[in-house]
């Protein structure tokens, strides 16, 4: 089984994960993964209801642009949670 794939994924806040020797069903499924738009979040069974502010996501992505050195912009998704339920895609209390 070739090992010659890679991944590389910029994470919700802006770091660079590289991947090495993966096979090709593990790089695709990497890419399944990372495509989602919708984080991963362990809920309890308190916590049923969405947040109406972020819809159950727990917060939203932001395009960002950083200054590289030879004045190009990068631009990258930076994560940001969603205040009013503090990153956890559950209805505030008292709402």
């Amino acid at each position: 089984m070739a090992r010659d794939y890679f991944a590389q994924i910029t994470t919700p806040y802006g770091s660079v994960v590289a991947l090495t020797r993966l096979t090709r069903q593990e790089a695709a499924a990497i890419a399944r993964v990372a495509v989602s738009d919708r984080p991963v979040v362990d809920r309890t069974e308190d916590e049923d209801r969405e947040c109406p502010s972020c819809g159950g996501r727990g917060g939203r992505l932001e395009k960002i642009g950083t200054r590289a050195p030879g004045r190009s912009i990068v631009i990258t998704d930076r994560w940001v949670n969603c205040r009013p339920c503090a990153g956890t895609g559950a209805s505030p209390a008292g709402s």
